[in-house]
């Protein structure tokens, strides 16, 4: 006589009743037996799942109470280290509200509409302004001059405008 395999055994448990697994259930004892030991223990299964959900449900807190005092710690450090930061940052350096206009370097090309530019400020030598065409009139060529300089975005500087008091002055 041929047994029940696993998978057979399984599908009957299951619910899948078929007359050929029904009649030799009827007649082996030994087959019938494992389908009631596979109903145990999937009884087994579900009781020890509904144990172990019920404990759970015990241990841990009900509502959002419980969870929400680390929440608020991490919160408060996060705002604190906002704080931190943003106090400890230096202050912006103050604009030059110069009345002075931009003078465009002789002999460069302006700008193109669609180049970008910055403005940098920069201690530049008198002789280097001498050197890129600006005629000064001034008492040492060796003297430095604080300015702001208006770069391309390939770096080349195409204007300038003095903010420093300085006894400096261009001749048109």
């Amino acid at each position: 006589m041929k047994h029940l395999c696993s998978e057979e055994i399984t599908a009957w448990v299951a619910g899948e009743r078929r007359a050929a697994a029904e009649r030799h259930l009827d007649e082996c004892a030994q087959c019938a037996g494992e389908v009631v030991n596979a109903q145990n223990a999937i009884a087994l299964f579900g009781e020890s799942t509904l144990l172990w959900s019920a404990h759970l449900e015990k241990s841990v807190p009900r509502g959002r109470a419980a969870s929400r005092g680390p929440v608020r710690f991490a919160f408060t450090l996060a705002a604190c280290v906002i704080v931190a930061l943003a106090l400890s940052r230096p202050a912006a350096p103050k604009r030059a509200n110069s009345g002075e206009p931009f003078v465009a370097f002789p002999y460069v090309a302006p700008l193109a509409p669609y180049e970008r530019a910055q403005i940098q400020r920069m201690d530049i030598p008198v002789a280097a302004l001498a050197a890129a065409g600006f005629q000064l009139r001034g008492p040492d060529t060796a003297g430095v001059v604080r300015a702001d300089v208006l770069l391309g975005q390939d770096g080349r500087a195409y204007a300038l405008r003095f903010t420093s008091q300085h006894d400096w002055s261009l001749i048109q």
